[in-house]
């Protein structure tokens, strides 16, 4: 990423010495971690101070004076801590989407789409029945309950939604308790959403201790993609994929840019002869929202709740085949029906046609190439079963409302 003017223009001064306080045991904070510092070493702006205080919570204010700490990036999850940080004479921002009122500089991924993806993901298993696990309280869960309603209102299935949850810091063995007492009140097959990766997997756990299976009576799928939890379990879990890589990245960018313009203040006051100035007017602390895009799909999803099979077969066909040239002809025969047979009971049973299906399938494969790799446009179109980059872009640009180009500049992972 590119250095804003004023971050040059002070650029040749010493870096600033910058902390980060969170849970380190969590792939997501390390993440966080690993993006700052890659703004560090882009930037050569940053020395990151090398005490790891997670917990330590009685000496944050005497840390930052004794170490000189001249700004914080922090994972505030509860109000007082936010309270606590707020009061620091250092600019600080916090990468924890979890306090309702963001009191603090914050920047942390867009947790409605999170939902919207989720549910999206969960339609296109066939699901007609939905459940949503939450963290009660949490901001994070209460936005990806937003969206995940949004979409199933939007295909008019907003009634099928059962919804429960656990509380923030609850003992495990209680949120397994209400998850074996919740499951057997809720229709089935059913896709549920749990809202971070450990609850998913307490709800593995829960079904296989009811004596069902996942995915074929309860499709799973959790978020946060943390490869530890997403592969413990012998069905591998299914995950919505944050952007915890750029948050860190960007609470970098944020944090030198109120250290610089915090400077700045302190030159001005003491230019009019105002000594320093206190922090004025209140105004409504910066947020950066970052998108999500990409779901990594595994086996705890990996079913279609179909009742026809000749409609499940030719999907099965298609999201198996959909990188290779396909043709319509082939789908028929794979389903083993009549083509307009099959063309009206996709519709029936999906609400869309044989080709959106495919398209479909397309388009997610398209956006893995363009998020994760370097691949020309031409590359990326061939081997996703398109006959050119123009075809992928008009395709693209009709199913997302960006063009391929687009799409790629704004989720491109960079490590």
């Amino acid at each position: 990423m590119m250095l804003s003017s004023s971050r040059s223009e002070t650029a040749k001064g010493p870096p600033f010495k910058v902390q980060i306080l969170h849970d380190s045991s969590l792939e997501y904070f390390r993440n966080v971690t690993l993006g700052a510092r890659h703004y560090a070493f882009d930037t050569k702006r940053f020395v990151l101070a090398n005490r790891w205080l997670d917990h330590e919570t009685a000496s944050w204010l005497e840390l930052v004076v004794r170490d000189a700490i001249e700004g914080v990036i922090v994972a505030a999850h509860r109000e007082e801590m936010v309270q606590q940080f707020a009061g620091l004479n250092v600019p600080v921002v916090n990468v924890s989407n979890v306090v309702p009122q963001p009191d603090l500089p914050l920047v942390t991924q867009d947790d409605v789409g999170v939902g919207r993806l989720a549910a999206e993901h969960l339609l296109a298993c066939g699901c007609r029945c939905f459940g949503f696990w939450s963290e009660q309280g949490s901001r994070f869960s209460e936005q990806r309950l937003e969206g995940f309603r949004e979409v199933l209102a939007k295909h008019g299935m907003q009634r099928a939604l059962h919804v429960n949850g656990q509380f923030a810091m609850e003992p495990a063995s209680e949120s397994f308790a209400r998850m074996v007492e919740w499951l057997p009140s809720l229709p089935r097959p059913i896709g549920v959403f749990c809202v971070l990766d450990t609850a998913a997997l307490y709800l593995q756990r829960a079904v296989a201790s009811l004596g069902w299976r996942v995915p074929d009576d309860v499709a799973v799928l959790g978020a946060g993609d943390d490869e530890f939890w997403v592969k413990f379990e012998d069905v591998p879990l299914s995950s919505v994929k944050l952007p915890s890589f750029k948050i860190g990245y960007e609470a970098a960018e944020l944090l030198d840019e109120l250290i610089v313009n915090g400077q700045k203040q302190q030159r001005r006051a003491k230019t009019n002869g105002a000594g320093r100035q206190g922090r004025g007017r209140v105004t409504s602390p910066p947020v950066r929202v970052l998108p999500v895009s990409e779901i990594a799909a595994r086996q705890s999803t990996d079913t279609l709740f179909v009742a026809d099979e000749a409609v499940a077969r030719a999907v099965r066909h298609i999201r198996a085949n959909a990188a290779r040239e396909l043709y319509v002809d082939e789908i028929v025969r794979t389903a083993g029906v009549a083509r307009t047979a099959l063309q009206r009971r996709f519709k029936e049973v999906l609400g869309h046609s044989l080709m959106d299906e495919l398209t479909r399938a397309r388009i997610v494969l398209a956006q893995g190439f363009l998020a994760g790799s370097d691949l020309p446009m031409e590359a990326v179109a061939e081997r996703c079963g398109l006959p050119g980059s123009h075809r992928l872009s008009v395709v693209f640009r009709a199913e997302t409302g960006m063009t391929p180009t687009e799409y790629r500049r704004r989720f491109r992972v960079v490590m």
